[in-house]
């Protein structure tokens, strides 16, 4: 039999031609019900794979959270503390008229950076700085930040003070204090240099905040620098909801701190240094011309001591260009008699970075001073003019003993 005999109704003229209309419900299923519980799964499927993310994501937060946390090495340096205040007032800096701020005079305290990083002790002198330092050596006046003021050390163990230690005949007034840069430290010598004499004046360069942090208080001029700072807190105003937020996260969050620091820093950080690293870096050689001037007319020498950020020696990218840095101040001292510098960078690399810098905080470990002190005492027998009569001994690191936050008992509690 043919196709066309199968398919009479086809061929056959007579036969009613169907519609359209005729086969809309000609093999449609009925409803049993069937379809509806079909389409309330799949759209219950949506929801459910909604969530399944969100957990998900929640999860690998809280994991990351807990990883950073119990895993210091892996962490950001973020530079918050704890404290624990022995008196009043219970704050730490004031504002200044010529250097922005100082530490509260007379103000003492317990400090700490993490729960990884030890507590200690901090006592302000007369003048706001955490140096106690007293004998009748001949003074050497130490600029810096908060590197140089030893925060995540005792005082004993900070490196002015074991050249101290070391060399009686010498006095390292240490003038460090956490946030300055060379804006700061420059006010802090033309105020005090010409009412202490002195021979040196040491000045240490963090390559991780430096170059910012000068850039926020000082500003090139056609053929200088002019220094902006001014008092802490002028012209101060409410932050932000999105600036609370990032203080809040900031304070909560080591996955936050890494995000920050890592992905948001180099874009919306200290705009006027990350724009331009270029004009940055010649504003703070500018500032060194201006120090070394200043050190000049007071008759003392300047050494630059290069103090590298953690993350350098980890292999991560701040964005700050230390090399670049490096070559600037070298370049600068090489060209300008009666300055120096000083490079321990592989004496802390050799030492090994998780030693030489916090466990959880990244400032210089008791190791790290060390380690410093060793190369600015070998600089100073070697190297320097005025060290003629220094003696030279062998110096063993030893660690420090554990400190207890307890303003009861200060008196038992070692500097």
């Amino acid at each position: 039999m043919s196709r066309k005999a199968e398919r009479p109704d086809a061929l056959n003229p007579n036969y009613p031609t169907a519609t359209p209309s005729d086969f809309i419900d000609h093999d449609r299923p009925r409803s049993n019900g069937i379809l509806q519980r079909m389409r309330r799964s799949r759209n219950f499927g949506g929801v459910m794979d909604g969530l399944i993310i969100v957990v998900s994501g929640i999860a690998a937060i809280l994991i990351c959270e807990t990883v950073l946390r119990f895993v210091p090495s892996l962490q950001s340096p973020v530079g918050e503390g704890e404290y624990v205040y022995c008196g009043v007032p219970r704050a730490r800096h004031q504002s200044h008229a010529l250097y922005g701020y100082t530490e509260i005079p007379g103000n003492s305290y317990f400090e700490r950076f993490s729960p990884f990083d030890p507590w200690n002790h901090i006592q302000i002198n007369s003048d706001g700085f955490r140096d106690n330092a007293t004998g009748n050596g001949a003074p050497i006046l130490v600029l810096g930040d908060s590197m140089v003021r030893g925060s995540l050390v005792k005082e004993s163990e900070t490196f002015s003070a074991l050249l101290n230690a070391w060399h009686p005949q010498l006095l390292f007034k240490n003038y460090g204090t956490g946030g300055y840069g060379q804006p700061n430290e420059i006010r802090v010598y033309e105020d005090k240099g010409p009412t202490i004499p002195h021979k040196l004046v040491v000045a240490g360069l963090s390559l991780g905040t430096d170059v910012e942090d000068n850039a926020e208080r000082a500003v090139l001029t056609p053929s200088s620098a002019k220094i902006t700072v001014e008092p802490a807190g002028t012209g101060a105003k409410k932050p932000s909801l999105a600036l609370q937020a990032h203080l809040y996260l900031w304070q909560k969050s080591k996955l936050y701190n890494w995000f920050y620091l890592t992905l948001l820093r180099p874009y919306i950080g200290d705009r006027a240094s990350r724009r331009d690293m270029d004009q940055a870096i010649e504003l703070t050689r500018r500032l060194f011309v201006r120090l070394a001037a200043d050190a000049q007319a007071n008759g003392a020498e300047l050494l630059i001591v290069i103090l590298p950020g953690w993350a350098e020696l980890a292999g991560r990218d701040d964005g700050l260009q230390p090399t670049k840095q490096r070559e600037m101040v070298k370049a600068f001292a090489a060209a300008t008699p009666g300055v120096y510098v000083l490079d321990p960078t592989a004496k802390l690399a050799a030492s090994d970075p998780m030693k030489t810098y916090g466990s959880g905080d990244k400032h210089l470990s008791p190791l790290g001073h060390f380690v410093v002190a060793e190369a600015i005492d070998k600089w100073l027998l070697n190297s320097w003019r005025g060290g003629q009569g220094l003696t030279t001994a062998k110096h063993e690191f030893v660690q420090g003993a554990v400190v207890q936050p307890d303003c009861l008992q200060l008196s038992q509690v070692a500097p």
